[in-house]
């Protein structure tokens, strides 16, 4: 999960001296694996895969389940069983999740304690795999070599593991945050519980009062993360993601004007509204399969256990609708190439930012990114060409495709966005590695 972030961050670091020891998770816990990104790491580069262990709370369940199965044996009605959300509730749920100001202790409440069931179990798999890769890289650091150890989550235990090497070896730790940990703002409906948030905390508070730089991948982050911990201020920097300057198949637009998404939905991506502007406009301009479609790869079967193409159906849009499963990097690119429009689908974590709203960039289609003013989205791509959206005005949306539809179907076609340094990843890792060789460079650091 995120791995692409560093995969780039450690060939720009190549560049300026850098190598790298990597510890991650084993390709065997992985549900797909892609070895050919191993070729673009800079030659030297090691790689330690720690699996996935099964820790001590998960044995257990798995023991007393297997005791409880074997004592009843009185069979049982075919179908479904349960699920934590099985009932409606009117505090904040949303396709499965929970908005972290509704995530309370409610003691009348059966799903409180399943809720903090889960959690803690979670949370026990990964403290059991941060306390193996801090094995590992206790192993492998090497004091004449090595001058930092370096974490990115989530998951955010990865902070957890490279702390306690940090400690053992007396090396800086830098911590860097893709997305926030306490101060999530919104958790899987089956973990939404008091206790992922107050251990969260816990370990947040010990990870960055070691840290000697924390890195928010957004400004609004690492404002957050600034008045949570006055006294850290000083050593909190923000380092966006960003599109990589790579070699892409050539754009490969056809007389189709396509709204294209590559990723997965969950939690808040919902893509009824957007299917229902693009919709209205099919209704308006009399279109049909051939003038346009909404094409989407990737983890993309199910929102919210309803199928997509259900969705599209509902919306009467069946049949403009395309839904393929995930690829590797060169056939995601490929299909991104054939997009006129690249679409974000929204999120409710104003102070996060969409790592795809950068790979978009690279293509020369129109990026709509569905987002509240104000948002970390919002403020990156303000004044950047891109088109943003409110992802509740449906009208503005319709207003929007309907626009582009047309200047599409007039000749225009849509130039990339990555022409604007800015937004490079380069121009992010140099405030990266700046801030990590001032402080080696320092007397605390060195």
């Amino acid at each position: 999960m995120g791995a692409l972030r560093w995969q780039k961050l450690t060939q720009l670091a190549s560049e300026r001296g850098w190598a790298a020891d990597v510890v991650t998770a084993h390709p065997s816990s992985l549900r797909t694996v892609d070895l050919a990104r191993l070729e673009e790491l800079p030659a030297g580069t090691r790689v330690y895969g720690v699996p996935m262990p099964t820790s001590l709370p998960e044995r257990l369940e798995t023991w007393g389940l297997k005791i409880w199965r074997g004592s009843n044996e009185r069979p049982r009605a075919s179908g479904p069983g349960p699920t934590v959300n099985a009932s409606p509730s009117a505090e904040g749920t949303k396709a499965g999740s929970v908005g972290a100001p509704d995530i309370r202790w409610r003691w009348k409440d059966p799903r409180t304690f399943v809720r903090a069931y889960h959690a803690l179990i979670r949370k026990s798999h990964w403290y059991a795999w941060a306390s193996n890769a801090a094995d590992i890289g206790r192993a492998v650091i090497d004091p004449q070599a090595h001058r930092a150890v370096i974490s990115c989550g989530p998951p955010h235990e990865a902070h957890r593991a490279a702390r306690r090497v940090a400690i053992a070896t007396g090396l800086p730790f830098v911590m860097d945050m893709r997305d926030p940990w306490s101060m999530v703002e919104r958790l899987p409906e089956a973990i939404a519980s008091p206790a992922w948030l107050l251990t969260s905390g816990w370990d947040e508070r010990r990870a960055v009062a070691q840290a000697a730089i924390v890195s928010c991948n957004t400004e609004p982050s690492s404002l957050a993360l600034m008045a949570a911990y006055p006294n850290v201020r000083a050593r909190v920097i923000t380092v966006t993601n960003g599109y990589d300057d790579e070699p892409l198949p050539p754009t490969r637009h056809s007389a189709r004007f396509s709204i294209a998404y590559a990723g997965s939905i969950y939690l808040d991506r919902d893509p009824r509204l957007l299917f229902r502007a693009t919709a209205r406009v099919i209704t308006e301009l009399g279109l049909n399969p051939e003038r346009i479609g909404l094409d989407f790869i990737g983890n993309v079967e199910n929102y919210d256990g309803v199928p997509v193409s259900q969705i599209a159906r509902e919306e009467g849009i069946a049949d403009f609708v395309t839904v393929g499963p995930s690829r590797a990097r060169p056939a995601m690119l490929e299909f991104l190439t054939r997009a006129s429009m690249l679409v974000s689908l929204p999120q409710d974590s104003d102070l996060a930012i969409p790592s795809k709203i950068f790979e978009y960039m690279q293509f020369n289609a129109w990026l709509l990114a569905l987002a509240n003013r104000g948002s970390a989205t919002e403020l990156l791509l303000r004044d950047s060409g891109a088109d943003v959206v409110a992802p509740l005005d449906v009208a503005a949306m319709t207003d929007l495709i309907r626009e582009r539809y047309q200047q599409y179907a007039r000749g225009d076609r849509p130039v990339r966005i990555a022409r604007d340094q800015r937004f490079s990843r380069r121009g992010q890792a140099k405030i990266l590695f700046d801030a990590l060789e001032e402080m080696l460079a320092s007397p605390a650091g060195s």
